[in-house]
């Protein structure tokens, strides 16, 4: 009973053929040559399918919706805010430094803040130094 092993190389060119070889019990190798049809499956240039690109562009809309939602928006109100802060802070007012220092606004101008921390101490901060006011408490971080 002759073994036979079969190969198929589908060539650029043509797309119908096949080569088989068939191993004899003698042990010589005959070849033969056979033609079959390969049907056409839609593969393009090295088998990829045609058609995936609406689907990418749904899902970059859907991951972009979800940053916007969820990450950019809270920043901008959360940044809205802090301008706010620092442009209505006045003189007399208690206040935390981001270092934690307390101290009362003694004195404030465009870009700095003189905060009266004893009394004869008064140090010179940048306004944007100031976290919050001291009568409130500090946000929990993480929550």
């Amino acid at each position: 009973m002759p073994t036979s092993i079969e190969m198929f190389a589908l060539d650029t060119n043509t797309i119908e053929s096949d080569f088989q070889i068939t191993i004899a019990p003698n042990g010589k190798a005959e070849s033969t040559q056979a033609t079959t049809e390969v049907a056409e499956t839609g593969l393009v240039d090295g088998g990829a399918a045609q058609g995936g690109g609406m689907g990418f562009w749904v899902m970059i809309a859907i991951l972009f919706g979800f940053m916007y939602l969820f990450v950019i928006r809270p920043e901008k109100k959360r940044q809205k805010e802090r301008v706010q802060f620092q442009s209505d802070l006045s003189k007399g007012d208690d206040v935390v430094t981001a270092g934690g220092l307390h101290g009362v606004i003694a004195s404030l101008d465009e870009h700095t803040i003189t905060l009266k921390v004893s009394d004869n101490v008064r140090m010179k901060f940048d306004r944007v130094a100031v976290s919050r006011r001291a009568s409130t408490q500090a946000p929990l971080q993480g929550k």
